[in-house]
Parts: C-alpha cells; sequence; structure tokens
C-alpha cells in the first residue's frame, strides 16, 4: 500500500514536467488552428519555451506606470474613434456602443494590460488601470451624452 502512495505521489509531482506537443495548421482558406495533434497537410510542430522565474507564458508584470493606449485591453477593442461631424449621428450612436462595451468591460476586468511589440502582455498597476477606467468612462460620457 505504502508503493502504492509513493507511485502515486511521484506522478503527479512529475506531470508538469512533461510537456505535451502544440502543433499549428493552416486550411485553404487560411484560418489557422493551434492543437494537441497535427491535423491536416500544412502542418508545423511549435516550440513553446518560458523565461526562468515566469508565472505564465507571454506575461509579465508592468515596472514602470506608463501611458495606455486605447486600443489595447483586456480583450481586442476597436481604437478610439476619430470625432465625426456633428450631423453625423448614425457614427456619434456607433462610437458611443464601442465606448459603453470598452467601459463595461474594463470594470469587470480585474487586471488590465498592454500589448507590447513582442506580443507579449504588461499588466497594469492599480493606479494606471484606475487611469484607464476613468478614460473609457469620459469617452462614454463624450459620445453618449445628448
Amino acid at each position: 500500500m505504502r508503493l502504492l502512495w509513493v507511485g502515486l505521489l511521484t506522478g503527479l509531482v512529475a506531470t508538469p514536467l512533461w510537456s505535451n506537443d502544440v502543433w499549428r495548421s493552416v486550411d485553404a482558406q487560411g484560418n489557422v488552428r493551434y492543437s494537441d495533434r497535427p491535423e491536416g497537410e500544412n502542418v508545423e510542430k511549435v516550440v513553446i519555451s518560458l523565461p526562468r522565474g515566469s508565472a505564465s507564458p507571454g506575461t509579465r508584470q508592468a515596472a514602470t506606470p506608463a501611458p495606455v493606449p486605447e486600443a489595447q485591453a483586456p480583450a481586442p477593442a476597436a481604437s478610439a474613434p476619430a470625432e465625426p461631424a456633428p450631423d453625423d449621428a448614425e457614427q456619434r450612436a456607433r462610437n458611443c456602443e464601442i465606448a459603453t462595451e470598452r467601459m463595461e468591460r474594463y470594470s469587470v476586468s480585474q487586471r488590465l494590460y498592454r500589448t507590447l511589440p513582442d506580443g507579449e502582455r504588461e499588466y497594469l498597476n492599480d493606479a494606471e488601470t484606475d487611469d484607464a477606467r476613468a478614460r473609457a468612462a469620459a469617452e462614454v460620457e463624450r459620445w453618449c451624452a445628448p
């Protein structure tokens, strides 16, 4: 019985050390898929490496505060719309909808991030998050006010 427990615990401890293969394939329409097994004809194995001390792939904590571009948010968001002509009510309504969705997304997200040029995420500190939420609320006021 003791040998069974030792074997089970050893297996549980060693499980994170095993890695699965990741495969990237592109179908005839140009859609990219990632999978744990090769699928289709145009398939390549993807090597994923983590830097030492990294908590998860593609993340790192922001060291110093920096301005947050409106287009980089926790989910893909449209960039801040340009000021339309005063008589363009349809454009104003679209901008109001975008601004409202962004503000709602920012308010429910616990952590906001900006995407760096290399594709990694840099998470915002509390002050930057508060600033981004305030700017989102200001955009709602700007576009949705009568």
